[in-house]
């Protein structure tokens, strides 16, 4: 876990949010671990979340600290770079749709350079 995190091959750097709250990460859909993380898993899918080739993970510390952000392969095992393929330029997409949704939500914060 890391307090800044890039996803494969993405340009951009992101941070949880200072002001993130519990409540958002529910609403959200974070999911509590059982050893108190917070995990999310989503799917990037063009037509069927059944048939969806890759997902976005993401982990939060349970203190709100640090965190993970992986895309994945269906498995969840292999980590995958969907920004080097244009034919995944729907799932690019669909992933900062997510990420900006997760931003106003204060749960990330995109890092500036």
């Amino acid at each position: 876990m890391a307090n800044t995190v890039m996803i494969n091959g993405d340009k951009r750097k992101f941070m949880l949010n200072p002001d993130v709250k519990l409540y958002a990460l529910i609403d959200a859909g974070f999911q509590k671990t059982p050893r108190g993380n917070f995990v999310y898993e989503h799917p990037l899918y063009n037509e069927s979340p059944y048939n969806a080739t890759t997902k976005l993970k993401m982990t939060i510390k349970s203190d709100l600290t640090s965190l993970t952000m992986v895309v994945t392969d269906p498995s969840g095992l292999k980590k995958v770079n969907i920004f080097k393929n244009k034919q995944l330029a729907p799932t690019v997409e669909l992933l900062d749709y997510i990420l900006k949704d997760l931003e106003e939500r204060k749960i990330l914060s995109e890092v500036k350079d």
